[in-house]
Formats: structure tokens, sequence, C-alpha cells
């Protein structure tokens, strides 16, 4: 046995309670005096391959997310009794940030037979200070541990091991051009340049404070660009045909739980205090004005606004580790995506009264948040998202995915998923890299279908209906396991009896209440997914079937964030009501698109990000509703309808860039219709689309369809390549 190359970072947490949390986000009372110790991670290697590695093959390993930093908060009692230094796992830092966590750490360590690295600020027995702890100690340290773990276990296989340890390359960090102004707007692309080898230029002097608006969105603007810089030169590596570059963009606006600012106006008598709290929930821009006459009115409010800074500090720190794992470039949007909530409320409402909304109006309400958003997001930023070349991942609570990017919403345009950043415990869990699951386009043949709703439902059969007309290469139907149950015992019982890689609910589900909890119906009933949290295994991917699953107008606590409470990897969910005939028809082609389609791209020798798999439907949807939506007008026939789905198909998969601009060309093509109709209709047809409804939730792109056929074409073209772009050292 050969013991995992990573190297584990451990947040060692003061046991708290659940009601400990802080007030504005969630986190963990304790969690944000580990940012100094977080920001210090990226100095350090993410496992003992990468610094034996040149420069580019590292940061070409990053972009396929095999680079990335394994951290996670641990409870220390949990740590003292659960965790430890195994010989197959030996590489361990355990970090510390209070007196006492620190003394209890040392005195467990000792009594360790695989003692792990302990770095503190606090002076204790064995720990380490981690500003003067670099790299070359942190090398001895590990190939002493490596010997012991072999020691410990005589079966264990280290010579790898130390051969990667004894080939790290001398640790040179070059100069930065950037000025680094360690704020939050720029904190995380300033730890991805860290992490890539950059060091601040001397005398830094850069840092933004109370500055005028442009010159936030220039510090984003180039300290995104400089990140974007690293990317030069490492397209088309061979090691992408199994890595595929993670998302290269993260779109970030902090939040607060819906409703805080006026749940806290009501608890406090301090006219100043409350002010401030109305001011935090109606924030605009980078910054926010506070009328200060003295001191006494700095003590009245300090606490409060420093509290919700450490906060957004937290945030930012975290994103920025998960960004420089895999070079992201990460976009900080202002506070005024937030103040959407309104129109998004009044899109909701409307949706949730009409079963078949007219277009019109939908596209007129829907058109409304387009544009809040639109003049929310600089024009600057806008132009950066349009780089994106292997999808963005959104890090908020607002609807950025409806963000029009020339003339189709940012959700359809890319492949797009989203970790929420209320409440703040679960997305730390889920911000924190994700360990890549490989899972081969067969298995989703093995699909679980849980369906609740009562007898006699009148949308109770599209789905079966829907799933039943999937087929195989050989016209063979693909037929998973259909389960009804009655009770949340049977539902949590046939989901941990699964074993298949993808369920699928296909349920009524309900989030009454902007304060509550949402649920799935079951018996009639609203049921609390997270209450399932720790008590079953889940699949790595849900989709949910059922509408307001994760609804933008109502509280953190929706059906989606349960399930990933619950250990999802991916959650498929509906924002706003769906349609059973439309929403059958998108369960069925994400059945056959995984089977099908990732079984062309494994025999092809590359790998498929389910997020693509995902994306990929979601656009499949939109240019179905655009066509059948002209067709229903008079424009053409069914058959020529069809045609142009085949034509415009062919565009999207593989996929290319231009593929809505293709589709428009094609329809003006037949001469039904002229650019002027398709300006005017084309809004409707999109906001009536369910396509715009869905959301994808979770961190859906480290699940690679990947089969055996991409590791020997693999195998086959580092073969034959030029020994000195042999990159299989990669990983």
């Amino acid at each position: 046995m050969q013991p995992s190359f990573e190297i584990y970072y451990i947040l060692a947490l003061p046991d708290w309670k659940p009601t400990e949390v802080t007030p504005f986000q969630g986190f963990a009372p304790m969690l944000p005096y580990f940012m100094p110790l977080m920001e210090a991670i990226p100095r350090f290697a993410p496992d003992i391959i990468h610094p034996s590695l040149d420069p580019d093959l590292r940061l070409a390993r990053q972009r396929g997310g095999d680079g990335a930093w394994m951290w996670t908060p641990v409870n220390l009692s949990t740590l003292l009794s659960k965790r430890k230094p195994l010989p197959a796992a030996p590489y361990m830092v355990v970090m510390s940030a209070d007196k006492k966590t620190a003394k209890a750490i040392s005195a467990w360590r000792a009594r360790l037979r695989l003692q792990p690295i302990h770095l503190s600020y606090y002076r204790a027995p064995n720990a380490h200070n981690p500003s003067t702890f670099d790299s070359k100690r942190l090398r001895q340290h590990l190939i002493t541990q490596v010997r012991r773990a072999a020691r410990v276990d005589r079966d264990l296989k280290i010579e790898e091991h130390l051969r990667f340890l004894k080939s790290w390359k001398p640790e040179e960090r070059r100069p930065s051009s950037l000025v680094f102004h360690s704020h939050n707007v720029t904190r995380a692309n300033e730890m991805t340049l860290v992490a890539a080898g950059e060091i601040p230029a001397m005398g830094e002097t850069g840092h933004l404070s109370v500055s005028p608006a442009e010159d936030y969105v220039k510090g984003i603007t180039q300290s995104s660009e400089a990140v974007m810089a690293l990317w030069e030169g490492l397209e088309d590596r061979l090691a992408y045909l199994m890595m595929p570059p993670r998302p290269d963009i993260f779109l970030v606006a902090p939040a607060m739980y819906r409703g805080i600012s006026k749940r806290l106006e009501r608890v406090v008598d301090d006219p100043l205090v409350k002010a401030s709290l109305r001011r935090l929930d109606r924030q605009r821009g980078f910054t926010m004005e506070i009328p200060i006459t003295d001191e006494a009115d700095i003590e009245r409010i300090g606490p409060l606004l420093s509290l919700r800074g450490a906060e957004m500090k937290l945030l930012s720190t975290a994103v920025g580790l998960r960004a420089a794992g895999t070079l992201a470039a990460t976009i900080r949007l202002p506070p005024a995506v937030d103040r959407t909530a309104g129109v998004v409320g009044q899109l909701a409402r409307f949706l949730r009264t009409h079963e078949d909304p007219p277009r019109v109006k939908t596209a007129r309400v829907f058109k409304i948040v387009q544009q809040a958003l639109e003049s929310a997001i600089p024009e600057e930023h806008r132009a950066l998202i349009a780089r994106s070349a292997s999808g963005l991942k959104i890090i908020a609570d607002a609807p950025i995915e409806w963000l029009p990017i020339d003339g189709v919403p940012l959700g359809i345009r890319y492949d797009v998923s989203r970790i929420n950043t209320t409440p703040g415990n679960l997305f730390l869990e889920q911000i924190r890299s994700p360990v890549t699951h490989h899972i081969t386009p067969n298995a989703f043949r093995n699909y679980l279908v849980l369906s609740m709703f009562e007898d006699g439902d009148p949308i109770a059969p599209h789905l079966r209906i829907g799933t039943l007309q999937t087929t195989d290469e050989n016209k063979e139907r693909i037929v998973g396991s259909y389960v009804s149950p009655k009770s949340p015992e049977e539902f949590a019982a046939a989901l941990g009896r699964f074993d298949g890689p993808m369920a699928i609910i296909d349920s009524h589900a309900a989030h009454p209440d902007e304060d509550g909890a949402g649920g799935l119906i079951i018996g009639g009933k609203i049921f609390d997914v997270w209450s399932l949290a720790g008590k079953i295994q889940m699949p790595p991917i849900v989709v949910l079937s059922a509408c307001d699953t994760h609804p933008f107008d109502r509280s953190h606590a929706t059906v989606a964030n349960g399930f990933l409470a619950c250990g999802a990897l991916a959650v498929v969910a509906a924002a706003l009501p769906i349609r059973a005939p439309q929403a059958a028809r998108f369960v069925m082609r994400l059945i056959n698109r995984a089977v099908h389609y990732g079984a062309i791209m494994n025999g092809m020798g590359r790998a498929v990000p389910w997020s693509h798999i995902v994306g990929g439907v979601l656009r499949m949807e939109l240019v179905t509703d655009i066509i059948r939506g002209f067709q229903a007008d008079g424009a053409f026939e069914m058959e020529r309808g069809s045609e142009l789905l085949l034509d415009t198909h062919k565009d999207l998969n593989p996929l290319r860039s231009d593929w809505f601009e293709r589709l428009r060309d094609r329809l003006l093509a037949t001469g039904a219709i002229d650019r002027a109709a398709w300006d005017a209709r084309i809004p409707d047809l999109i906001a009536g689309s369910d396509a715009i409804r869905y959301l994808h939730l979770g961190n859906p792109e480290a699940i690679l369809l990947s089969s055996p056929e991409v590791v020997d074409t693999l195998e086959a073209l580092v073969k034959f390549a030029d020994p000195a772009q042999d990159e299989t050292s990669t990983g």
C-alpha cells in the first residue's frame, strides 16, 4: 500500500454549539481568528508532488484541480478523539488560534506515534510559528513523518514519496507587478498570485480604504487580469483529457441572512445601531458611510461593524483558498446585486400564481431583474466574465445566473454552478476543495426516482413516461429504479439503500415562509430534508424535479441546501415553479446526455464534468423552447423546426461558443422572420422557458464522467508525445 500524497491542513476550533454562530452569516464563533493562518496556507505545498515540478507544470496541474489545498475546520474534541495521522494518510498540519487549544494539541500530539505538524502563533511545546515556518522545514518534517509511517506499517511503500520529497525544487518567488491592496475585494486574487509563486512588491501602498467606486472597480479588474495572465500557455495540456480545467472565474457577492438586519433592529434600543443596521441592509456600493460625531459613537457601533467585517474577510479568505487551488480569477461584485430581492420576489409571485403565465408579462418582469443585475455589475467586470473558457462559479445568494451575456442568461451561456454564502458553515463546507469523483457514463443507467405524489395527481405520470423513452445506442430502454415513499422514513430508507450516482426527486415542494425552512411534500406534509444530515449516505448527484427547491425570495434553509448539508456533491434545483412536461423532458435529457454524450466523449479520450452535462441540457432546453416558440407563432412547420433543432444541437455537442448567434442566423435564413422580429420575440421566449428556472448548486465540476478509455487514450498520447511534453508527472 502507498500513502496518499495530500497534505491535510486542519483548523482546530474550540468546541462550539450550533446556536453560537455569528449573527449575520452563521459562522462558527472562533473561525475569524483563523484568517491569518488560512492566508498562510497557499505559501505551503498542497501535496508532496507539487514542489517537485517546474513552475509551468504546477500551474497546469492547478487548472485541472489536481493541485488544490485540502483544508477543513474541525472541532477540538473531534480532532482529539477521531482524527490523527495514519500510515495511509500521514501528512497533517494542525493549526490552532488560541492558547488553550494550542496547549491541548501539544499534549495530544505527544501521545501519538505519528505526530502532525502544529502551527500556532501561541507558544506551546513543539508548536511552530507560522511566520517563520517555511517550505524547507515543512519538507524535513514530511520526510520524518513518512519514514515513521513505514515503521508503523511495514507493508507501506514509501519509495516514491521519498523520491518526490527529495526532489523538491528550491523556492524561488518572483516579485509581482500588481499593487496588493490587501482588501476584501482583491484578497482572493492576491492569495492566488501568492500561491502561484508571486510576492507583493516592496513598499506596498495600495490599500483601498473608503475610496471612490472606480478605484475598487479598477483594483478588482487589475487583480483579476493578473490571475488571468497565469493561464497563458496552459491550454491544451494532455492532463486536461482526464482532469478538465475547473471554473476559471468566481463571481462573489457576500450576503447576510434574509431579514437579519430587521430582526436585530427589533432587539436593540440604540438609534445609531439601528441606523447602522439599516445601512448594512441597503448597502449598494463597496463602501458604506455612517454619520459618526465622536469616539463614543465608534464605541457604540464598532463591535457591530467589526463583527460583520470579520465575516466578510473570512468569506474572502476562504474563497481565496479555493481560487488559489485552481487559478480562478475572482470578481468581487458590489452589494447592489443583493438589492434585486424585491423584483425577484415579484417575478416569483407572478409565476406561482399562473400555471402557464403569459410570456410577455413574464418577460417584462424578468427584464427588470436582468436590468437590475446589469446596472449593478460594472461594465469592466462583465467584459471579464465574457473571457471565461471553462465555466463560472457563483458564490452569492443573488440570482447572478440571470445576468444577460450577449442576450443569453449567464447560467445558460456558460457552464455555471453556485455556492450560497449563507448559512456560513455550509458555505465553508462547500467552498473547501472537493475530492474528485470519477463515474463512468454507464453508471448513470442506475438512477433512482423517488416519486411522492399523491394517488391521482395529474402531473405524477409525466416524469415516469418521459424517462421510459430514454434509450441506449441499441434502442433499448434505459430504466432506473422507481420508489414511491409514503413517509419520511420510507424516503430516507430508499435513499440509504441506493448505491448509484444520481437520485431524482419527483415531488411537490414548498417554501411558504420567508424565514422558515423549505421542504418536500410527503404524505401531504412538508418534510425538512435538513433533518437527514448525518443519518444516511447521500448519492453524489441529486436532481430536484420539484418547484421552489431553491427560491431566491426565501430563507437560506432551502431544500437544495438541505441536500448539500446531507452530503450531496451536486444538486440541480428550481428557483421558481417548473412545469411537469418540461421537467420530465429535462430529466430525460440529463439521463441521455450522461449515458450517450459521456460515452462519446470518453471514447474520444476526454472526461466530462457533470457541470457540462447539466449546462448542455439547459442550452438544449432553451433552444427547444425558442424554436418551438417561433413554430407556434406560425413561422415554419414542425419538420423545419426539427431540422433547426438538429442543426443547433450539433453546435451544442461539442459546444461552440457562438451557438446562440448561429441559431439566430439559421432562423433568419429561413426567411420566416427578420432581425426585428427576432429581437422583439426572443426576450419573451427566454423568459418563458423553464431553462432559466434551474440552478446548479454545490461542486458539480468535481464529478467527472470518466471511463477506462480516457486513461488508455492519455497513456497512448503520452507514449508518442515528445519527451519534453511528457506530463505524466503532473498526476
